[in-house]
């Protein structure tokens, strides 16, 4: 019985600490906006493309079968893990 608590709670514990698609996108949103600071607002697409390398750098790719996703897209719902 121990050891069913102690496994459940290491899973609990594990599943709490996994990045959601929500949390990288947040934090490549942030890393983008860091390296656009000063830029005009025209800069947009660079912002997207470099979003979209962010999300690929941390194990997530664009869902290309979803036709609401398109490159560059800043919808963490439009990015599924590798």
């Amino acid at each position: 019985r121990i050891i069913a608590s102690t496994a459940l709670a290491f899973c609990l514990a594990l599943a709490a600490c996994s990045r959601t698609p929500d949390s990288v996108m947040w934090d490549c949103q942030l890393d983008a906006q860091k390296g656009n600071a000063g830029k005009s607002s025209e800069a947009a697409s660079e912002r997207s493309r470099d979003i979209e390398a962010c999300m690929r750098g941390r194990g997530y790719r664009l869902d290309v079968a979803n036709p609401n996703c398109r490159g560059g897209s800043t919808n963490a719902s439009c990015y599924v893990p590798r």
